[in-house]
């Protein structure tokens, strides 16, 4: 069953994006999933990293981008195909060539990338999102583009994983919509966790209002510098933070992953596109960080995200399990 999780935090700068690219990848290349990135950041920085300037620039020219889909709902036309949209076997870590992926079989399963690309476009329509009600004469909200035109998609895939943007706007809800989870990626200091709070607040506001099951699967330390005593203090304020966040709105206090991802040259690195790397060891470090290999964090994250998926099926199996039967009258 796939697994649709959003990336978010109001903060930039936090390496959410560079923890989402590197989760597809984990998935993908170390776990052998489909994954399917969804880039709804107009900073295009998960385009980017999956697929460089060059095939962006010409999805982009094509009015295959995330963008255009919207354009398209306030503008009343059908330049984007969703289907013809997916760029297969993103990543510089993909080795399978677009013709031999057009002659595989179907059903065959093997790990990929795949990505639905953004475009910094994305910055002109947000503003022009209220009107997608009126201009389809209220068949469409702007909050259910990527569930209406995207989600039929997403059946394809063991994973989608949403890159959202830093605000609480129109595209962000429309990642929020169509997922099952969503991950708070953060550096632990007070700068990066001060818009948490904001975060809960709207989207239990949405999910009360528009009956969705969402919920957060945890929190992901970003960036993390254990000699930092500013950090430090953060990670022993978050737990209560995110408790008192949390509490008003009747739900659980997510965990605070024990992976902790590191401030490193090979992390930043990773997201270059165009930088040659021979293997998924190559991309993400060999140097020791914290004890470890840096990239063996990656496959930690991935280890320790499944878990929580795990726990959360179960969970939701034995509250449905002992949901009493309703009454027929």
């Amino acid at each position: 069953m796939t697994k649709v999780i959003s990336f978010i935090n109001l903060k930039g700068g936090v390496a959410k994006t560079t923890t989402a690219v590197m989760l597809a990848d984990t998935l993908a290349i170390m776990g052998q999933k489909r994954v399917l990135v969804l880039d709804l950041d107009p900073q295009t920085n998960a385009t980017l990293a999956l697929i460089g300037e060059e095939r962006w620039l010409a999805a982009d020219d094509a009015g295959q981008t995330l963008a255009q889909l919207f354009l398209d709902q306030v503008n009343g036309t059908s330049v984007f195909n969703p289907a013809r949209a997916v760029i297969r076997g993103a990543s510089n870590l993909n080795r399978i060539s677009h013709e031999m992926m057009d002659q595989l079989p179907d059903g065959l399963q093997y790990g990929r990338v795949d990505l639905l690309p953004s475009s910094i476009r994305l910055i002109d329509v947000q503003d022009r999102m209220q009107d997608i009600s009126t201009r389809s004469h209220y068949s469409v909200s702007p909050m259910k583009v990527v569930r209406k035109f995207v989600a039929p998609l997403f059946s394809a895939y063991d994973y989608v994983l949403i890159d959202c943007p830093p605000n609480l706007g129109f595209v962000t809800l429309n990642g929020l919509e169509v997922s099952d989870h969503y991950l708070i990626p953060t550096i632990p200091d007070r700068m990066s966790t001060y818009g948490v709070p904001q975060i809960v607040n709207r989207v239990a506001d949405v999910k009360v209002k528009r009956g969705l099951k969402i919920s957060c699967l945890g929190v992901i330390i970003t960036k993390y510098q254990s000699n930092s005593s500013t950090q430090k203090r953060g990670l022993e304020r978050l737990p209560a933070d995110l408790e008192t966040a949390f509490a008003p709105h009747g739900e659980p206090t997510p965990p605070i992953l024990n992976t902790r991802l590191p401030q490193t040259n090979a992390l930043a690195e990773a997201v270059i596109y165009e930088r040659k790397v021979a293997n998924y060891r190559d991309k993400y470090g060999t140097s020791p960080v914290g004890g470890q290999a840096a990239y063996k964090y990656g496959p930690d994250l991935a280890d320790e995200i499944e878990d929580l998926l795990r726990f959360n099926d179960l969970q939701d199996s034995l509250d449905l399990a002992l949901t009493p039967p309703i009454a027929k009258s």
